[in-house]
């Protein structure tokens, strides 16, 4: 039903290119303390359990001798009897020993930078756009010593386009905005983390706060893993040109709208139609954060938006063992707070839940609903441990 799944794969398979090593500028910078994603996983297997029990019995034995003389004088008859008796003992104890044998396996999750393309590096402090619209097929933007400032002048930090089957991976965003600003104000301005317009792109293990949007794609299919965003002023993902998509892994640890699939009226003009593809999201946390000045509030309120912001032409939607989190209800009212129709498949999801009453939308047989805070902690903590963050 949904031809654009395996796209990427057949990319990766049939564009494969010579390596080519570009060392890009922007800084001397020694890297970033926020770096993390290609963490090891350790398997201790137990191979073998022996049992070694020894047990010696203990014998006593006893050996009775009876003797008897006689004498005989004149008038007197005497007869002796002496009895010996000898005991001998052998004790021994009982001894048991086990041995366990034990074997570590270690692997490592794979990168999107394993692939063959042409390797582009970035490296140090960027002030300035990475804007690349020409990059060749399959290739890799390595940007795990690379720190982005997005700000007013520095919209989309990476933007890039061109060639298929791009692979971006690591890089810290710390966003230079006044985190006081109201949904309008950074909504005006029209920014996020990293936008795409090339198909088949891959963005992994990459760290964003405090931007407008955090990833945008604009073409696809497209992938988004291991990703840690927070104080994300509007869509955590801005999937408005309704792409088929995976998102998994992913840490969306603060989101004014988790995931938004509704097109403007230019993108619906220039014939943009998701009805036939599919966006798939799993083994992801997502965590609505109220903000100030939300969209049709006053500066000073707190407010947030949806988990998903969705339209008729959004794509089919799959949900797969996610955490989810709101504190209040978002600022469209109640019936925004539930899960789009177009869901066909979805198993092992919990909403976490720290309003008032009960959850204010219907929620599929697939979702938990607890009002236990821990359980959120505990799954952001477990993803941290994963992926190599330092508490």
């Amino acid at each position: 039903m949904y031809p654009k799944r395996l796209a990427l794969l057949a990319l990766s398979t049939a564009l494969a290119l010579p390596g080519l090593a570009i060392a890009a500028p922007g800084g001397s910078g020694k890297g970033n303390a926020y770096a993390f994603g290609r963490k090891p996983v350790t398997t201790t297997t137990t191979t073998s359990t022996s049992s070694t029990t020894s047990t010696t019995r203990t014998t006593t034995t006893t050996t009775t001798t009876t003797s008897t003389s006689s004498s005989t004088t004149s008038s007197t008859t005497s007869s002796t009897t002496s009895t010996s008796t000898t005991s001998s003992t052998t004790s021994s104890t009982t001894s048991s020993t086990t041995s366990t044998s034990t074997t570590s396996s270690t692997t490592t999750i794979p990168s999107c930078l394993d692939g063959s393309g042409p390797l582009i590096t970035l490296t140090g402090t960027w002030a300035t756009s990475y804007d690349n619209r020409a990059l060749l097929d399959l290739t890799r933007l390595d940007a795990r010593q690379a720190t982005f400032l997005p700000s007013p002048t520095d919209l989309y930090p990476p933007n890039l386009g061109g060639g298929s089957g791009t692979c971006v991976s690591g890089g810290v965003e710390l966003g230079q905005y006044d985190r006081s600003l109201t949904w309008d104000q950074m909504h005006t301005m029209n920014n996020a983390g990293v936008r795409f317009e090339n198909a088949g792109v891959t963005v992994e293990n990459v760290r964003i706060d405090d931007v407008a949007d955090g990833i945008r794609p604009v073409a696809g299919p497209f992938v988004i893993r291991g990703t840690w965003l927070s104080y994300v002023r509007d869509d955590c993902v801005e999937n408005d040109h309704v792409q088929p998509g995976l998102i998994d892994d992913s840490l969306f640890d603060g989101c004014y709208v988790g995931i938004s699939e509704r097109p403007s009226l230019a993108i619906i003009t220039s014939g943009y139609d998701g009805r036939n593809d599919l966006l798939t999201v799993r083994q992801s946390l997502i965590r609505l954060q109220p903000m100030p000045g939300p969209r049709g509030g006053l500066p000073t309120d707190f407010g947030n938006g949806q988990f998903f912001k969705w339209s008729d032409l959004a794509t089919h939607l799959e949900l797969d063992d996610n955490v989810f989190l709101a504190e209040q209800v978002g600022e469209g009212g109640a019936s925004t707070m539930g899960i789009p129709s177009s869901l066909v498949g979805c198993s092992n999801n919990v909403m976490v839940w720290l309003g008032q009453g009960p959850y204010p939308a219907p929620l599929p047989a697939c979702f938990t609903v607890t009002t236990d805070r821990s359980v959120w902690d505990a799954a952001v903590a477990t993803w941290k441990l994963r992926h190599g963050v330092v508490p």
